[in-house]
């Protein structure tokens, strides 16, 4: 038996030995939560390659019976890996994908022996292209809507939380990587221009959102830290803003050199920052005016406006490669290389900080971003060699994903407007682990529900 135990902890406790590998290149004391940050996004990856095989496989039940399926496979793992299982997160990676890789042998017998008996001839083949991006996008906004309640509760780790100065943390990159998800689905990637105009208007009604949500925040006492982003401001406010200052680069200049207007805003961002705005912010506690009131929001809006540029810029990159295989794996190698280049050298010389949306807090979402989404596109290539010809109408995107993606900014909302009822009605650190993990449950369970029903009906929400 101690053999055993012996073997177990050596299987167990390899991942800590890579962590440590892996850590000591890192320039920072805090950099080993970039590691354990992205390892709890990982698996979300996973869990979606799970969904849709077992979704092609059950493409014939009803879109019901497939939204519960998916909740189980993805939605309730995602809470245990911020949760429960936030401390085993390597082991997490590895024994999920071990299971994927057996479910895709077995699902692949079984489609052998399934079509000797009833399919001869070829099968109809639903490629979309754009599934990818579906699934990256659907999958930040899971997580950012699971995280803004389960940091309430005792049972997330609080290394997780958002970081007072600088640093790695989960909850430091969801506003990032929803600007992120934001930027690779603009119209510019497509082709076509949003008018100045039509951008002011859906900024306009972000603002407005941000502004009714600071009145209800104000009239119920409900906490917020001003240290986030500001006194007044909120994350609609910075995404209305940010979109307005990029609506107005994109319509000036040509979209091929839109990149140079990104390298530019975060040289000069991060230079003031190091003259004077850091100190601004980290350093001084006056908040007599509107201008201190508000400082954290109106100096990282500028950050967030790069990263929505230079998600744009790469994501028509991207596109424009996508007919040839070999040239888009390229560029996402090229792409991700050169983010995680800068993050290091950035944090070495700036640390990362979310609070000030600096030059390394730019470059890691990028990446964190760039890396997810290139981790789709092999897996939607993958479906379609593994699948075309063997699954009627296999799917590449969960139906939950679908749903979630049509409609993102509802789904977001009504995440929001569930955490401030549940805190208002519950002292929330005084949750035990179990009920906590009940309430999460049930209120993920409620927010897929509403935007599924959206889907069903096809009503959207479009600013």
């Amino acid at each position: 038996m101690g053999v055993l135990k012996t073997d177990s902890q050596n299987f167990f406790n390899w991942s800590n030995i890579w962590q440590l590998n892996v850590l000591a290149f890192l320039p920072t004391n805090d950099s080993k939560y970039a590691v354990e940050t992205l390892l709890l996004i990982l698996p979300s990856f996973f869990y979606m390659v799970y969904a849709v095989v077992l979704s092609s496989l059950l493409s014939h039940r009803s879109k019901t019976s497939l939204f519960l399926i998916e909740f189980l496979v993805i939605v309730v793992p995602v809470i245990a890996n911020v949760t429960v299982l936030s401390q085993y997160v390597t082991n997490v990676v590895v024994i999920t994908c071990f299971i994927l890789g057996f479910h895709l042998v077995v699902s692949l017998l079984y489609m052998r022996v399934r079509n000797k008996k009833t399919i001869k001839t070829a099968n109809k083949n639903t490629e979309n292209k754009k599934d990818y991006i579906t699934n990256c996008r659907a999958t930040i906004n899971l997580i950012s809507v699971v995280a803004i309640l389960a940091v309430d509760f005792k049972i997330f780790p609080s290394k997780y939380s958002k970081t007072l100065k600088t640093g790695f943390s989960l909850m430091d990159v969801g506003v990032g990587l929803y600007v992120f998800a934001n930027g690779i689905v603009a119209p510019e990637v497509r082709g076509k221009k949003d008018s100045i105009k039509s951008s002011i208007f859906g900024s306009a009604l972000l603002i407005l959102i941000g502004l009714l949500r600071l009145v209800l925040t104000k009239l119920t006492h409900y906490r917020v830290s001003d240290t986030e982003y500001g006194v007044h401001w909120n994350f609609f406010m910075t995404l209305g803003f940010a979109k307005i200052t990029s609506s107005f680069i994109l319509n000036v200049f040509s979209l091929k050199y839109v990149w140079v207007n990104a390298v530019l805003i975060t040289i000069s961002h991060e230079t003031l920052l190091q003259l004077s705005f850091k100190h601004w912010v980290f350093d001084s506690d006056d908040r007599s005016n509107i201008l201190n009131a508000n400082k954290e929001g109106l100096v990282s809006y500028v950050g967030f406006a790069a990263i929505y540029l230079f998600s744009v810029y790469f994501a028509y990159n991207i596109r424009q490669a996508e007919r040839n295989y070999r040239n888009v794996n390229l560029r996402f190698l090229l792409i991700t290389c050169c983010c995680l280049t800068m993050t290091f050298f950035c944090n070495y010389h700036f640390e990362v900080s979310r609070r000030l949306a600096n030059a390394g807090y730019i470059f890691w979402i990028l990446f964190i971003g760039f890396f997810m989404t290139w981790l789709f596109f092999l897996a939607e290539k993958g479906q379609h060699y593994l699948f075309k010809n063997k699954i009627k109408n296999y799917v590449c995107s969960p139906y939950l994903y679908e749903a979630i993606n049509y409609n993102g900014l509802i789904f977001f909302l009504v995440g929001n407007v569930l955490t401030g009822l549940i805190n208002l009605s519950i002292t929330t650190s005084r949750v035990g682990n179990m009920n906590a993990l009940m309430i999460l449950v049930v209120y993920m369970f409620i927010n897929c529900g509403v935007v599924y029903w959206f889907y069903r009906k096809q009503w959207k929400l479009k600013l």
